[in-house]
């Protein structure tokens, strides 16, 4: 847990108000455990700035708890470890999808934090229905998200089709590539991330992908990702192609059988025309 205090050092003997306050200083105090995971979370996502995550942190997490309850209520013992279980194995159902994880865990916090208060109020029958009533608006808003993510989109994919998505992190190879089957009146859509090309598969349905099996800028790379999609039911039948450095023949074939991919383009590319083997899967 995070301890704060205020450290006042030194206190000058004349009582100069400007002295003092200049010399008070914040500090923080956290286990290797915590430290470790911030480091990483910051390495992760190259911020800098380890004392206004900090803050920031706090004071988010501040008006979080204002937000939800309100006022001060007395905190009872409850069983934190089996909630957060249930709701870390609800998440890993959607494993695949980073930005939708960090969506159903904002819908699910308000939803834990109101169960977890239901105890306080069994001698105040008001406020009780009143928090049964936050429950079942968390509810609600939790079963909107869902269906907008995996029932809506689904319809709609189906009816928005384009020729190839192209997911690759080095921008001046993603717009060449772009241009090049541009001029071929091919529609390409063209991203960096993994994150973003799920995006786009979750509103509309390309014909074929054209994958960077190294995707240094995202959470998932190329085969990860390529896996992921060929397990799903609504992705599988999707061809994948994906682009790879040099690798042997031998490697080659251990690639596709690990990935489920349908071909392999090895890097580096001499010839644009080399990425004419994707038009076979185009109809």
């Amino acid at each position: 847990m995070f301890k704060w205090c205020i450290a006042i050092n030194n206190l000058n003997q004349n009582n100069n108000p400007e002295k003092n306050k200049k010399e008070i200083k914040w500090y923080t105090y956290v286990d290797s455990t915590l430290d470790s995971k911030l480091k990483k979370f910051m390495d992760k996502y190259d911020i800098k700035n380890q004392a206004k995550i900090i803050r920031d942190s706090v004071n988010n997490y501040i008006d979080y708890v204002y937000q939800i309850v309100q006022k001060d209520i007395e905190r009872k013992e409850y069983n934190e470890k089996a909630i957060n279980d249930s709701i870390r194995k609800a998440i890993e159902t959607f494993e695949f999808h980073a930005t939708f994880n960090e969506e159903l865990k904002q819908k699910l916090s308000p939803l834990k934090v109101s169960i977890l208060m239901l105890n306080n109020f069994i001698n105040e029958p008001n406020r009780l229905i009143e928090n049964i009533e936050n429950i079942k608006s968390a509810l609600l808003e939790l079963e909107n998200s869902i269906k907008r993510h995996f029932e809506e989109p689904k319809l709609i994919r189906h009816i928005q089709r384009f020729d190839i998505l192209y997911i690759e992190d080095n921008e001046l190879e993603r717009k060449t590539v772009d241009t090049y089957f541009k001029r071929k009146n091919i529609d390409i859509t063209s991203k960096e991330t993994s994150e973003e090309g799920l995006d786009i598969l979750n509103v509309s349905t390309p014909q074929v992908i054209l994958l960077d099996i190294d995707l240094k800028t995202s959470n998932i790379n190329g085969a990860k990702l390529c896996q992921m999609l060929k397990s799903k039911e609504q992705y599988k039948t999707i061809p994948i192609i994906l682009i790879s450095a040099v690798v042997s023949d031998k490697e080659k074939k251990e690639i596709l059988a690990i990935t489920g991919a349908d071909h392999i383009i090895i890097k580096p590319i001499d010839r644009l025309a080399d990425l004419d083997i994707i038009l076979k899967y185009l109809k």
